[in-house]
């Protein structure tokens, strides 16, 4: 069977329906954030970036393993450890109000990026929901598309 349509025309048509899949995924995103579960979360790409309470909660600022890397620095990944390096570094974050969607890979033997969803972020953070991935994600919108629906 012959194909009545031109090159241009299908290529039209492949686009416009990639477009219209891309609208209706689950991760929205509107004005420089991300929509997820009642939150407007904006990207944070580094630890300094991060409220206070949340930077208290995950340790950073302490030396050797018990620290934090930064997004990009070293850290220890395997098992074969440097003690004056952390096993965790954190990868992105999302922040709405007094809300934090955190994501952090942990090094060592069972390797995995834990994602945690702080509340009071500003003072005295507590984590609430907890989730585990994993391949680490490249960006916020990548993180939030990879959590099953709140």
């Amino acid at each position: 069977m012959k194909c009545l349509l031109s090159r241009p025309l299908l290529a039209c048509a492949a686009v416009a329906l990639i477009e219209s899949c891309a609208k209706t995924s689950t991760v929205t995103q509107s004005q420089g954030s991300i929509q997820r579960g009642g939150h407007a979360l904006r990207e944070v790409t580094a630890l300094r970036e991060l409220p206070p309470g949340v930077q208290t909660a995950l340790g950073v600022g302490a030396l050797g393993l018990d620290g934090i890397a930064d997004r990009g620095e070293k850290y220890n990944p395997t098992d074969v450890v440097d003690s004056s390096l952390p096993m965790r570094r954190f990868v992105v974050a999302g922040l709405d109000g007094d809300s934090a969607l955190v994501a952090i890979e942990h090094g060592g033997l069972g390797r995995e990026v834990e994602v945690a969803l702080f509340s009071n972020a500003s003072q005295n953070a507590t984590a609430g929901r907890k989730w585990t991935l994993i391949e680490a994600p490249k960006a916020l919108r990548d993180l939030v598309g990879s959590l099953p629906a709140p």
